[in-house]
């Protein structure tokens, strides 16, 4: 596998775990009952979609910096309903909630990790795709 795609891929995996681990509740949670649900099993489906899409923007010859903000949008609604996804697993499950309540306890809890996970991914993204170049000019 090339170096930049990897890396994105790393990139994706890292950040979404994190994401998951600082916006998921700390109760409720059994790991023999959410082994699909685990935050691993999660980055990896948001970075196949996005070397997907990355190879899909390649083709297509599209500047770094719209590449990068369609990625960075796409994977914070990933990671917005992934966060339903776990508090509902962990926390729902157990007691009687609302989609509604639901939401109201997701919202709060992933806008920070969403917007900082968010903003490095973004930075990165931009970075990475530039490292080749960068050595080439030299």
């Amino acid at each position: 596998m090339p170096r930049k795609p990897l890396l994105l891929f790393l990139l994706t995996l890292f950040l979404t775990v994190l994401q998951i681990q600082w916006a998921s509740p700390a109760d409720g949670y059994v790991e023999e009952t959410l082994s699909v649900l685990s935050p691993e099993a999660l980055g990896v489906w948001a970075g196949m979609l996005l070397l997907f899409l990355q190879a899909v923007f390649a083709r297509r010859a599209m500047p770094v910096l719209r590449q990068a903000a369609i990625c960075t949008g796409l994977l914070a609604v990933y990671w917005l309903l992934a966060n339903y996804v776990t508090f509902d697993a962990r926390v729902a499950s157990w007691s009687t909630f609302s989609a509604r309540e639901i939401w109201a306890h997701v919202l709060p809890a992933s806008v920070v990790s969403i917007a900082v996970c968010g903003a490095a991914y973004f930075g990165l993204s931009c970075f990475i795709p530039r490292l080749g170049r960068a050595k080439k000019s030299r």
